[in-house]
């Protein structure tokens, strides 16, 4: 916890900014992404599209369609864990 909140530099986030955890660790991260880049992660985009419908996305075209719009008023927060390289990803809008 200290050596996020006090080693590693922030990043801006429309929402209160969240560090993701992945393996018991921190994980890295790698950028403000749209869904263009968002999809060369498939995984980042499969658990964000897991956690948008735990959050109360149940309609599947809106869910889709705000993806495919990320990057245009919202965009993602992508991440890295540092142990198996997964990456993991969580939606800002404002």
């Amino acid at each position: 916890m200290e050596h996020v909140t006090r080693r590693t530099p922030g990043f801006h986030a429309w929402q209160d900014p969240r560090w993701l955890v992945h393996c018991d660790d921190a994980a890295a991260f790698v950028g403000e992404v749209g869904h263009s880049e968002l999809v060369a992660h498939p995984e980042a985009l499969d658990q964000l599209r897991t956690d948008l419908r735990m959050g109360g996305w149940h309609d599947a075209s809106q869910l889709e369609g705000f993806l495919t719009h990320l990057g245009e008023g919202a965009s993602a927060m992508l991440f890295r864990c540092t142990v198996c390289d997964t990456h993991l990803a969580y939606a800002d809008a404002s």
